[in-house]
């Protein structure tokens, strides 16, 4: 059976056939579903939020040649209250998964077949992008699955990783303090 049988059908037909993109976001308190359209959408048996112009994507790409390229999901006009939360929301991101698909519908926007994944990828950080004052965007950032293949388990210099590797060892504690601290050295 193909993949896109009543999309194919309605082509052939000499129908028009629209396309949209619908997001899945893994967030760790309550997953989104999204879409690029207007109000409620029923779709592969979920339902899919409408942003309207409010989102977009960009980047998405195949990885080639060992390449891993990011992929960056926006969302414009967003209130000063929520842009606070998101950002103090780092957890609710760093490394959960997102699905970008695409979905087929007819002239009068009636969904033909099931969601198609165009990318599948972990999400990485969020972050806040304001070009005036009256708009803010909201910018979250997405990794192909194959991104960190290279590192290998327990390989970054973090205290999570060296107490999973040694339990009990309180040597990397105050790695994430020191991030972006100024020391003078030698001090007398």
């Amino acid at each position: 059976m193909p993949f896109f049988s009543e999309t194919a059908a309605a082509a052939l037909a000499g129908r028009t056939v629209r396309v949209a993109h619908l997001v899945f976001l893994d967030f760790t308190s309550q997953p989104m579903r999204l879409w690029l359209g207007r109000g409620k959408l029923i779709a592969g048996g979920q339902e899919w939020s409408g942003l309207g112009e409010l989102g977009s994507i960009s980047g998405i790409e195949t990885p080639l040649g060992g390449t891993a390229p990011v992929t960056t999901l926006a969302l414009s006009g967003v209130k000063p209250e929520l842009v606070a939360k998101a950002l103090d929301a780092a957890a609710e991101v760093k490394g959960r998964a997102a699905i970008v698909s695409m979905q087929f519908f007819d002239e009068n926007w009636q969904v033909l077949d099931n969601p198609y994944a165009l990318m599948t990828g972990v999400m990485d950080r969020i972050s806040i992008a304001a070009p005036d004052v009256a708009t803010r965007t909201l910018e979250v950032t997405v990794e192909w699955l194959f991104t960190r293949r290279a590192i290998p388990p327990f390989g970054m210099l973090s205290d999570r990783d060296q107490k999973s590797l040694y339990p009990g060892d309180r040597g990397l504690e105050q790695i994430a303090a020191m991030q972006n601290k100024s020391t003078t050295w030698p001090s007398y």
